[in-house]
């Protein structure tokens, strides 16, 4: 017998309509569609029944709010990756590479000047690829601190940096997921551990590539006033490094690609407007526009093959470019509900040509880079200028590391294999960075042991001697054969240039001559040349690389 009660006049009433709903109807024949019956077997009792709608689905399956929990996790994830690559840069052991001793001697000297009024006598300026007066002297006051050790120390500084900023500015346009798996991914890239290592403008220059970027999407939902808050950062880093004229592209479509999901499409460009004019206006002074313009990665070093340049480029950031050209594509064809930290509380619902504009930007610079090295047919520092690409592809690369893994971590193996493999290209070809190199301690050994006090000398291997030898000579005494001299010959004929230097070699003016492979061809052959033609000078040493791929060190005494 059933227990359930009886039902009665009292309790047959339903709950009270809910607004904007039509009235409940009672049950009972007739009062549907249905076959005859049909609305009394399913409601025998006559029950008044209010009307049932189903609620609309999340857009996501948990709280998108920020939480401490999720808040901690991911410092503590952002620590250990910083740490990683402080122990990845820090194992890199090795005397300062020229572009390092240039940037310390002219940063001393420029120091000096600054503090004390002491002229500067050295004519290493000219090969910084940059601004002399912004880089060299962080570079000359660390050196006076601590040497080579203090100014690498102030590289990884700004590189630990850029690495924070990265994670900020990635979790600000996706969420910790995606930040977490790009800065792990940069990390441990051969261009992100050894510039954290390297004494030159470009660690500096990178820092402030992402400080503008991280301007631009903080502010991509404010005024379009406010994107000429990240001028002052990008004209300052092209003045830094001229290389950084490569990001600047990026930047300014990041201005718009960045706001375009939130505001309409002419605000969102007036900011990319605003960021380029604020940026060319600050470069006008002291010719700054200029020489950045002028700039090409070809200036001071030696042409190869573009099979060369092409293969170097697929080794240091092919698999870096492949994981962010599939995340460009995998997040323009859909929008995944667990890439955005909140789509409710912002109310954005982006398109696919929006989507498809932000990939397109972040991963363009990594193409561009080795684009304009095969064009002018150098690879000399092509590890350095992929520093600016592989920061700007880094938050996509990060999304399609996490389109690899899935949601809720379905193939982790997959994203674990992708990262052991960027981790085991970056250990190889960043200690092979450091090692593909002639030997810079035995040159200098055989250098200190003929420096005379009043010798003149002339290098291709700009900065090495000035830095290291300044105890047996000063630094006026070297003369770079990449800038040339002014010479007077024996018989009163003022000569300039690389011209002054053949003709000081011809009257056997120097008292050394070194030579270096990686020096730009066409001068490194007339020089050769002119001393087997002078009889003056003597071949006293020959160093190579220890890998056998890279330049040759010559050094030529006076009889």
């Amino acid at each position: 017998m059933s227990t359930e009660p009886e039902s009665s006049p009292q309790h047959s009433a339903g709950p009270e309509p809910r607004a904007g709903l039509p009235s409940p109807r009672r049950a009972g024949p007739g009062t549907g569609t249905d076959a005859p019956g049909a609305a009394t077997a399913a409601n025998p009792d006559g029950i008044e029944l209010a009307p049932y709608t189903i609620p609309q689905a999340p857009a996501i399956g948990w709280n998108p709010a920020p939480s401490p929990r999720r808040r901690w996790i991911a410092r503590g994830l952002l620590a250990a990756v910083l740490a990683v690559q402080a122990a990845l840069s820090l194992r890199l052991l090795a005397a300062a590479h020229p572009d390092e001793a240039a940037a310390m001697v002219a940063g001393r000297q420029q120091l000096a000047h600054l503090l004390h009024g002491t002229p500067v006598t050295t004519d290493l300026l000219d090969r910084i690829p940059g601004s002399p007066w912004l880089y060299p002297p962080l570079a000359g006051a660390t050196a006076n601190a601590n040497g080579i050790w203090g100014t690498r120390l102030l590289s990884l500084g700004l590189a630990l940096l850029t690495t924070a900023l990265l994670y900020s500015l990635t979790r600000r346009l996706f969420n910790e997921r995606v930040a977490i798996c790009g800065i792990a991914a940069y990390a441990v890239l051969q261009s992100t551990v050894v510039v954290g290592f390297y004494g030159a403008p470009e660690s500096l220059a990178v820092l402030l590539v992402a400080l503008a970027a991280w301007t631009l999407v903080f502010t991509a939902r404010r005024h379009p006033l406010l994107a000429l808050l990240a001028a002052p950062t990008t004209a300052l880093a092209c003045a830094v490094a001229y290389s950084a004229v490569l990001a600047v592209p990026a930047l300014v479509l990041l201005a718009l690609a960045g706001a375009w999901p939130h505001r309409r499409l002419g605000p969102a460009t007036l900011r990319a407007v605003l960021l380029g004019g604020g940026t060319v206006l600050l470069l006008l002074p002291f010719g700054m526009l200029g020489k950045a313009v002028r700039w090409s990665p070809a200036q001071g070093g030696a042409t190869g093959s573009a099979g060369s340049v092409l293969l170097n480029a697929v080794q240091w950031g092919g698999l870096f470019t492949l994981l962010a050209v599939a995340g460009t594509v995998g997040y323009a064809r859909r929008a995944q509900m667990h890439e955005h930290e909140s789509p409710e509380a912002d109310g954005v619902a982006t398109t696919r040509a929006q989507r498809a504009l932000l990939g397109t930007v972040l991963t363009a610079t990594a193409l561009l880079v080795p684009t304009v090295h095969l064009w002018t047919g150098t690879s000399g520092a092509l590890f350095r200028h992929l520093g600016y690409a592989m920061l700007l592809a880094a938050p996509i690369a990060g999304l399609g590391l996490t389109r690899l893994i899935g949601a809720h971590f379905r193939h982790p193996q997959l994203g674990i294999l992708v990262w052991v493999a960027l981790l085991a290209l970056g250990l190889e070809q960043s200690s092979l960075r450091y090692q593909n190199g002639p030997d810079s301690g035995r040159l200098l050994a055989v250098l200190r042991a003929h420096a005379v006090p009043q010798g003149h000398y002339l290098t291709e291997v700009d900065g090495l001697a000035e830095y290291y030898l300044g105890s047996v000579s000063k630094p006026e005494q070297w003369v770079s054969a990449r800038a040339g001299t002014d010479y007077r010959d024996g018989a009163g004929v003022q000569h300039h240039g690389e011209e002054g230097s053949a003709a000081a070699i011809r009257d056997g003016w120097f008292t050394m001559v070194v030579l270096d492979s990686t020096a730009p061809a066409p001068a490194d052959r007339a020089l050769g040349a002119v001393l087997a033609s002078s009889g003056r000078y003597r071949l006293i040493a020959q160093f190579t690389s220890p890998t056998g791929d890279s330049g040759t060190y010559k050094v030529y005494l006076k009889h």
